[in-house]
């Protein structure tokens, strides 16, 4: 295995251990990572992210073939953890954790509160145990997983959906905004995830008009009100079956909130092989070049194992459906299509600091200094030695370490400009 030196962003998961480097004053603000055999993800390396899910709670063997994003099809639901209450099971999500992790790929964990998806137990009690409950859970999901991508915090909300309003009502109902048990679900999961990227994911908001103007009321009256909300989730179920410029002029409408768009259930529920690829070609081509859209996942893709049938893009023998074979090259061919939020998914630009005894400081973009822009710092094995070990001044922006050795400082996806100031 070699060792490159270069400068770029750092990996989504910086955990590969380092050999021992001997480091010149003159390379003290180089980022060392190891090389890595080339993947077949097509969008490894593209600005946008390709996604997809686990199949009836597995990892096909050739996820990594075509996808560099992960969703867990059911796993990370509450229900699914947590259907006995105080009985957590998290093997499903653990397996989802680890596969993105050893493979440095993003991951959504999905979801927080969702639509349908809840232990039965919660709607049974009062809505201040409820309330307690979903502390509690978000508290779980947190402890185990804090380095999560993605946070998909509420699923499927809008009002003529399945979410519960004993949900709405225990996080604070309407309130003064309509939309406090949104707001309030958002600052509980920001409390606990610093610095994921927090999703309100919901379908039928690119396709119908009730529900678009619904979304762009709850988003608007949330960001008045200061909600960490960072991105909006469009599930796109039916939007295969839909023009292709009327989904665009919906995607242009709901972008016009002003936060990044997720393409987060895409399907294409064609029999006909021809059709499929017809679709995939126009629909995949428009939402790829979208500036406002940072990835897409499509919602299974192996043969008898999609929730849908005709879904797939594999078929039963094993072969590529033509809209994977014409996706796969497309998107490999295209690595850096229009995207107005580049730095969103960059978890950070990490540089190498040789310290001697004395404590130095490094500079941070001032105005992007709040308690979303505290770095983390690793120790050369890739190991999270945390924030704690070093302060940050919200005024100045500056951030000091105070122990003596060679680091790796990463700044968070909020902070844009990292560097040395001696």
């Amino acid at each position: 295995m070699r060792c490159r030196i270069i400068t770029l962003p750092l990996p989504f998961f910086f955990r590969r251990t380092v050999p021992a480097l001997s480091l010149s004053f003159s390379l003290m603000f180089t980022l060392f990572l190891l090389s890595s055999p080339v993947s077949a993800q097509p969008a490894k390396g593209a600005n946008k992210f390709l996604g997809n899910i686990t199949q009836r709670g597995l990892i096909p063997s050739n996820f990594l073939t075509y996808w560099n994003h992960i969703a867990g099809e059911n796993e990370c639901k509450w229900m699914s953890v947590e259907g006995s209450r105080d009985k957590m099971n998290w093997a499903g999500a653990d397996k989802i954790a680890a596969f993105a992790r050893e493979h440095d790929i993003p991951w959504m964990f999905y979801s927080l509160l969702t639509s349908g998806s809840y232990p039965s137990w919660v709607g049974n009690i009062s809505d201040s145990a409820r309330l307690e409950e979903i502390g509690e859970w978000m508290d779980s999901a947190a402890a185990r997983y804090p380095d999560a991508t993605m946070i998909d915090v509420i699923n499927e909300g809008h009002p003529n959906h399945t979410f519960p309003a004993k949900f709405r009502s225990a996080l604070g109902g309407n309130g003064a905004t309509g939309f406090d048990w949104v707001i309030n679900a958002f600052r509980m999961a920001r409390e606990r995830w610093p610095n994921a990227i927090l999703f309100f994911n919901d379908y039928n908001n690119l396709e119908f008009e009730s529900e678009i103007t619904w979304t762009l009321d709850m988003i608007t009256a949330c960001k008045n009100a200061g909600a960490p909300i960072d991105a909006i989730g469009c599930e796109a179920t039916y939007a295969w079956k839909m023009p292709t410029d009327t989904i665009k002029k919906n995607i242009d409408r709901i972008a016009a909130a002003g936060l990044p768009v997720y393409i987060s259930n895409y399907e294409i529920e064609e029999p006909d092989d021809a059709r499929q690829d017809s679709i995939m070609r126009e629909q995949f081509t428009m939402f790829w070049n979208h500036p406002k859209i940072i990835g897409i996942t499509y919602w299974g893709y192996v043969a008898d194992q999609t929730w849908r049938s005709n879904m797939e893009l594999v078929s039963d023998n094993g072969a590529e459906r033509p809209a994977l074979t014409w996706l796969a090259e497309y998107v490999k061919n295209n690595p850096d299509p229009p995207n107005d939020f580049p730095d969103l998914l960059n978890i950070g630009t990490g540089v190498v600091i040789d310290r001697d005894a004395t404590p130095r400081s490094i500079f941070m973009n001032p105005e992007l200094s709040s308690d979303r822009t505290v770095p983390r710092l690793f120790d050369l094995c890739g190991r999270v030695m945390g924030s704690h070990r070093f302060s940050v001044d919200a005024h100045s922006g500056a951030a000091s370490m105070r122990a003596p050795g060679t680091y790796i400082l990463q700044r968070n996806n909020s902070c844009r400009s990292l560097v040395n100031r001696r």
